[in-house]
């Protein structure tokens, strides 16, 4: 039956949407940091280039159509903020003045690494646990199987081992350390 939501021709086109936006970023940062000259043309060649390259790979690609959604939203909901903030009086001086606070811009750049890691975990799934010398099963660091096949329950698996645990309480103390030992 056929719906005027039906989006399973868009999958045959899904390969055109990475490719544009690897083309058009690739693009963008050639023109503006001139690295191989400020032609256009040229700049357009090897932005082409990358962009086939990367189209090449099935990792990538998918890569990309994970985290560029997650990308949207995140800008989508950043603008809202700064209407929000508008709508309750800050004016366009206080808005630049707090995104050029170091703190907002590692807030940023933060939560960009959780969204691409978050696609490493998604896109890789259980390929990025190490395989077992001996038997061939994925383990984790500390030798405890995590093969249920399940990618969540042995992500969860791997982030509560004590190990994991402590380590991330040791990088908690020493962030603050430095942001005290800084101020």
């Amino acid at each position: 039956m056929v719906s005027v939501i039906d989006l399973g021709l868009v999958n045959y086109f899904s390969i055109i949407f990475p490719f544009l936006l690897i083309f058009s970023l690739v693009f963008a940062i050639l023109q503006k940091v001139k690295i191989i000259g400020d032609s256009p043309v040229i700049n357009a060649v090897v932005a082409f280039s990358a962009a086939m390259l990367a189209i090449l790979s099935d990792t990538v690609v998918a890569m990309i159509v994970f985290i560029a959604p997650w990308f949207v939203v995140v800008f989508v909901f950043l603008i809202l903020l700064l209407m929000a903030f508008q709508i309750l009086g800050a004016k366009d001086a206080d808005l630049a003045l707090a995104v050029r606070d170091k703190s907002v811009q590692w807030v940023i750049l933060g939560i960009a690494i959780v969204i691409i890691l978050a696609g490493f975990g998604n896109v890789m799934g259980q390929d990025l646990l190490e395989q077992s010398q001996q038997t061939g099963e994925t383990v984790d660091s500390s030798g405890e199987l995590t093969d249920s096949g399940d990618f969540d329950e042995n992500l969860m698996t791997t982030l509560f081992h004590p190990k994991v645990l402590g380590l991330i309480v040791l990088f908690g103390i020493a962030i603050f350390s430095v942001a005290l030992l800084t101020n």
